[in-house]
């Protein structure tokens, strides 16, 4: 495989030996949110299609802010049936983010996608939940769940990149994102903001980008670098009131940002989160 994942390696070699045979063509990924649900299939989706150019192979819906309607499904179909492979070569994969925002007429057309697949096509459906998901679909699709990661893993990542431990906040799935490559980058572009002098509306949006296509579970990752800064922030000036005020007033802030504000608009959300942070003059140094 070109990245084995760094967990969940019992789904993994699960979906390989499926995957020899005849496979199931409709499944359903489940399991608690930042658990890497999605790093795990897009590594999976590379290692079947022998790391293949995603874009040749991968179809997504509800990835963004809009949400998908039942012309967006009808569009995704006709676009697999006419790109798909027939020879058995390469699997066309559709990822469905977020099935409980679909309207009803998405839905249903989604059901009869799952039932008359194109040829040689995946569909899997990324789930914190399994209650949002109608019966009709669950019947119909293989369930595979993703538990959170364990105490004998996150140890092993602690001694493994102590300093990445350092910046998780004792959180085992931050950890393990961050010693992926993909977190990795993250980070690294995370920290280059919150570093500099201003913020600069090209390095938020370069972040913006690369967290969108999973960006609950990234956004966990950037708010836990943010905490960090904050923290040390507090603790060296600790003796400076004015300035430990300030950090405090943003760490409440920081706080009330709900999973609500970013259904509304993910984007206007983030920005307000570092413009703030930029304004509170928490990136300048004592």
């Amino acid at each position: 495989m070109n990245e084995k994942p760094n967990n969940h390696l019992d789904e993994f070699n699960f979906l390989k030996n499926c995957f020899k045979s005849k496979s199931p063509h409709s499944w359903i990924f489940y399991g608690p949110e930042g658990v890497g649900k999605y790093k795990f299939t897009i590594d999976f989706i590379k290692e079947i299609n022998n790391g293949i150019n995603l874009h040749q192979c991968l179809f997504e819906i509800n990835n963004t802010e809009n949400t998908a309607s039942i012309n967006d499904v009808r569009e995704l179909i006709n676009q697999t049936t006419l790109t798909n492979s027939y020879d058995g070569k390469l699997k066309t994969f559709i990822l469905i983010h977020s099935l409980d925002l679909l309207n009803i007429n998405a839905t249903n057309a989604l059901l009869k996608m799952i039932e008359e697949p194109p040829g040689n096509t995946i569909i899997i459906i990324l789930a914190s939940n399994l209650k949002v998901i109608p019966k009709t679909i669950i019947s119909r699709c293989l369930k595979l769940k993703f538990k959170a990661n364990n105490s004998e893993h996150f140890i092993k990542l602690k001694k493994h990149n102590f300093d990445n431990y350092l910046l998780c906040n004792d959180n085992p799935k931050v950890l393990d994102i961050f010693n992926n490559e993909e977190g990795e980058r993250i980070k690294k572009t995370t920290l280059n903001i919150l570093g500099s002098s201003r913020l600069n509306i090209n390095e938020f949006m370069n972040l913006y980008n690369e967290i969108n296509n999973d960006f609950k579970t990234y956004f966990l990752v950037v708010t836990h670098l943010i905490y960090y800064k904050l923290k040390k922030k507090i603790l060296t000036d600790f003796e400076n009131f004015e300035k430990t005020r300030y950090a405090l007033i943003y760490f409440d802030f920081l706080k009330n940002i709900s999973l609500e504000n970013l259904k509304i608009d993910k984007k206007k959300t983030l920005y307000l989160i570092f413009s703030e942070f930029f304004k509170y003059k928490l990136n300048i140094n004592s």
